[in-house]
């Protein structure tokens, strides 16, 4: 069996990141648990070509989706300290929520470079919203990931 390129293994992790930010909307929004919604994307949604996820990775999936929800309540309160006063959490649009959190969990977790995550989840971001929403995001992850992060190399 070949062994699949570093280019298709990208587009893997791309669709999996993708899944993994509707997964996180869909927790918050339906209030099912992890393991049901990941249940139903590797079972329905990963087998449907029209999603569009079908080359996603699925051990990669579940694991963006099981740490960036473990890490959630401390992703917010991230969230909260990079956002500027009297802004609240609720604030956020809920698909940004979700790229945020799902971004915070492998910045936190993971030895992906940064520049790469960041860049990964504004590719995400600009499939969802305009260039304000866009704009920030990537101010609030370079916000965060410079207090947990600092060095340039990253």
């Amino acid at each position: 069996m070949a062994k699949p390129s570093r280019k298709s293994a990208l587009k893997n992790r791309s669709a999996s990141r993708l899944a993994a930010v509707q997964a996180l909307f869909q927790i918050e929004h339906t209030g099912c648990s992890p393991h049901e919604v990941i249940l139903e994307f590797i079972t329905y949604r990963f087998k449907n070509k029209e999603e569009g996820l079908i080359k996603a990775n699925t051990s990669f999936f579940r694991k963006l989706v099981e740490g960036a929800w473990r890490i959630h309540n401390q992703s917010d309160e991230m969230i909260h300290g990079a956002l500027k006063q009297g802004w609240t959490l609720d604030r956020i649009e809920p698909v940004a929520r979700a790229i945020l959190r799902a971004a915070l969990y492998e910045i936190c977790e993971t030895q992906t470079p940064s520049a790469v995550i960041i860049d990964e989840y504004l590719n995400i971001t600009h499939g969802f919203f305009d260039e304000a929403e866009v704009s920030f995001v990537n101010g609030v992850l370079n916000t965060i990931t410079q207090k947990i992060r600092p060095t340039i190399n990253s």
